[in-house]
């Protein structure tokens, strides 16, 4: 694939783009196949390269069954490095003996490990102007390796090879955030949507979206790209620094105020947010959103070395 080929407008070709933002922009699951051959952003031999040339530990890399992790010393030993310096590694055949066992293999940050996939994150990473990171999931058995589960992320699912079956239930808490987790129950009733995921096709799931992917008979290699939205919160602390400026703020609270005094105070405060909640602020929050730097050139050691060759002549 050319570099050019990475935007996910390219894809997923034009028209089915355009269902796709739809979708993005209500908040509702979309899924479909792809126009381009995505397969060939990472396949099981890239990602076979990359766990045996890779020094990669626990959490980054791991093994999940049922929904919790395996014990990294199942899988994982301490050896040493040719300089005898201390190090952990996987041990190839107890992580493959875990995967025929039905455990699913998990590689975060992987678009660290790959220029393909570094080049799909960057690409998703400018066009939506949020920071996005690729979590590799791979399996082969029958037992599922995650439960049902929701994120607190969007999510951009490539289904690289195989297929994997998922279920979906409806949403049961509109625009979740970590922190409203422990009020949020399981779902445990038939599930809105159920459908097999297969090569070369994509998903989208918003976040808070319920979710439980399961195995098919089949092995499985998918990628999931994922960023989260800017929102409301991220609106307050952006103007965090901005309340220094006020004196009532920057009083000491007095402790030992009566209720009249609290109330008073209260008031104070209110009259704080009245005057920095502006739609001006708005709009520069939304610009310094909108302008930040996400995608970094790479280095390019053959430039220096094409930069010296011409002074030389």
């Amino acid at each position: 694939m050319n570099p050019e080929n990475y935007a996910i407008e390219v894809l997923l070709g034009h028209e089915r783009f355009q269902e796709f933002m739809h979708c993005y922009e209500q908040n509702k699951v979309y899924k479909c196949r792809f126009d381009a051959p995505a397969a060939e952003i990472l396949t099981p031999a890239d990602l076979e390269e990359i766990i045996n040339t890779r020094r990669l530990s626990f959490p980054r890399c791991r093994l999940v069954r049922s929904g919790k992790p395996l014990a990294p010393a199942e899988y994982n030993e301490r050896s040493h490095s040719a300089m005898g310096q201390g190090i952990i590694k996987l041990i190839p055949q107890r992580v493959m003996q875990e995967i025929e066992n039905g455990a699913t293999l998990v590689v975060d940050f992987a678009e660290d490990l790959s220029t393909t996939i570094h080049a799909v994150a960057d690409s998703l990473s400018a066009f939506f102007q949020e920071r996005t990171g690729a979590t590799v999931f791979f399996s082969v058995g029958s037992k599922k390796g995650f439960t049902t589960h929701w994120d607190n992320s969007d999510t951009l699912i490539f289904q690289l090879s195989g297929k994997k079956k998922w279920y979906l239930y409806e949403p049961d808490f509109a625009f979740p955030v970590a922190e409203n987790k422990s009020s949020m129950s399981v779902p445990d009733g038939t599930p809105s949507e159920s459908f097999i995921l297969n090569e070369n096709e994509f998903l989208y799931l918003p976040r808070g979206q319920w979710h439980a992917p399961e195995p098919c008979d089949s092995h499985s290699l998918h990628i999931s790209f994922a960023f989260r939205r800017r929102n409301g919160i991220d609106f307050i602390k952006f103007l965090l620094p901005k309340l220094a400026s006020y004196l009532s703020l920057r009083k000491d609270i007095n402790k030992f105020a009566d209720e009249t005094e609290q109330a008073f105070y209260i008031e104070t405060v209110r009259s704080v947010f009245d005057d920095i909640l502006t739609v001006g602020h708005l709009n520069d929050f939304l610009s310094s959103s909108q302008n930040r730097q996400f995608v970094s050139p790479p280095m390019s050691l053959q430039k220096l070395i094409g930069k010296r060759d011409e002074e030389a002549e």
